[in-house]
């Protein structure tokens, strides 16, 4: 995968995470801070396999 495919992937992946765990982190009786990397490691391997499966634009030329 391309340096810059990967970087938009990895900044898609923060995105969501923080949105996924909003509001679930910080109060008394909330997930511990190992949720949200654990949220993250599967939103960043699903983001990367999807990326991976996405067909190679054409080259251009003749």
């Amino acid at each position: 995968m391309a340096r810059d495919v990967e970087w938009a992937v990895f900044e898609k992946a923060v995105e969501i995470t923080a949105s996924a765990v909003r509001g679930a982190l910080g109060a008394q009786g909330s997930q511990p801070p190992s949720f949200a990397a654990e949220v993250f490691k599967e939103v960043y391997a699903v983001l990367r396999e999807t990326a991976r499966q996405m067909p190679e634009p054409p080259k251009p030329g003749f």
